[in-house]
């Protein structure tokens, strides 16, 4: 007699900003056991267009997949789609599917550094989006607690008809499954030069804040500490300048400036450093930091945002003074290759793979 088998779910994947950390989780997530997946996506570009458009594209394909006999168990989406918007423009294609909202991130505590009065949508599509969900997963608790503690407060500004109890519906079904990440790529042996190697892993962004990395390399550098730096991630416009500028300042102790040409090159640059650095002031999880640690590298980060969740005080610092000073010590007694890989492999996609196949499981079985 051969053993009964149950027939995989099928999960429609959502993912308007196709890139960087938010690609990265697909791609470890998927393949699933006993889920089928199709990835409607688009490219990482002009996020705030995503949020406002993306649903009608996404819409159209819903349709069309749906007229072709596709049916769907659950949907996932991230943030930059507006699942309200989305479940009303693919009406009975996606009709009695439960859907899950996963936030990377959230706009009610996201710095704006231009203040104008459509910023409000962002934050607004994250709140409706969470309602048209029947759950609401957050990379960290410190995500999920600030956005919670910031809804009464942002509808409190609407001119009047002020909703109530948006807050505590939210919070009802939300809770934290961290993001998984692939090991693979940064599994290799480290390889380590005659220096210390400190690498800066981020986007050229102001939330990053590349002055206060660059600030410190020039104090250490002035100290006559000898040590070489790697500054890595995405180049934007109005940053690059700025970032290239006070790189090169570093003079022959800079030994790599810009994104590395694909997966493998970025890892072997992780592989060959010391020490990974972030001076983020915005922050929801850091997949970056994590990549680091599991490359070999030890992890020095800000005691604030996401991070005191993640990483042991003795890789924290309050001050720029404090930041200086943790750098030094791990200068003069440089850490041994892979001491902090243990911080990362909790986040490992095998790791985590169990987790999101359990409330996968859960959250298609409430239609």
């Amino acid at each position: 007699m051969q053993p009964l088998t149950t027939a995989p779910k099928r999960v429609l994947i959502l993912e308007p900003y196709y890139g960087g950390s938010h690609r990265a989780v697909l791609d470890a997530l998927f393949p699933m056991p006993g889920w089928e997946f199709d990835l409607l996506t688009l490219p990482p570009r002009k996020w705030k267009w995503r949020m406002r458009g993306s649903a009608i594209t996404m819409a159209a394909e819903a349709r069309r997949m749906h007229a072709d006999g596709v049916r769907w168990d659950l949907i996932f989406a991230s943030t930059f789609l507006n699942l309200a918007e989305f479940k009303g423009l693919a009406g009975t294609a996606v009709a009695g599917v439960p859907a899950i909202v996963y936030f990377h991130e959230n706009q009610l505590v996201y710095p704006v550094r231009h203040t104008a009065e459509w910023d409000f949508q962002f934050p607004l599509t994250n709140i409706t989006s969470a309602l048209a969900a029947e759950a609401c997963l957050f990379n960290t608790q410190w995500n999920l607690d600030g956005f919670v503690r910031e809804i009464p407060g942002f509808l409190k500004q609407f001119p009047d008809h002020h909703p109530v109890g948006v807050a505590e519906e939210i919070a009802r079904k939300s809770e934290v499954l961290a993001p998984p990440f692939d090991p693979a790529p940064f599994s290799g042996e480290p390889t380590r030069g005659p220096r210390p190697r400190i690498i800066w892993p981020h986007r050229w962004e102001h939330d990053k804040d590349p002055e206060a990395f660059f600030s410190a390399m020039h104090e250490l550098a002035a100290e006559g500490l000898d040590f070489e730096v790697a500054v890595a991630g995405q180049a934007f416009r109005e940053t690059s300048a700025q970032v290239e500028a006070s790189a090169a300042a570093l003079g022959e102790r800079l030994v790599h400036l810009g994104e590395p040409e694909g997966r493998g090159a970025y890892a072997a640059l992780l592989g060959s450093s010391d020490i990974a650095v972030s001076t983020a002031q915005n922050e929801f999880f850091g997949l970056a930091m994590l990549e680091a640690c599991y490359a070999g590298c030890t992890p020095v980060v800000p005691d604030r945002l996401a991070y005191p969740e993640l990483y042991p005080e003795k890789y924290r610092y309050r001050t720029p003074e404090g930041l200086v000073a943790l750098l030094r010590a791990l200068i003069v007694e440089r850490p041994t290759p892979g001491v902090a890989r243990m911080l990362a492999e909790p986040f490992t996609a095998g790791q985590l793979r169990p987790a999101y196949r359990a409330a996968f499981d859960r959250i298609a079985g409430r239609a």
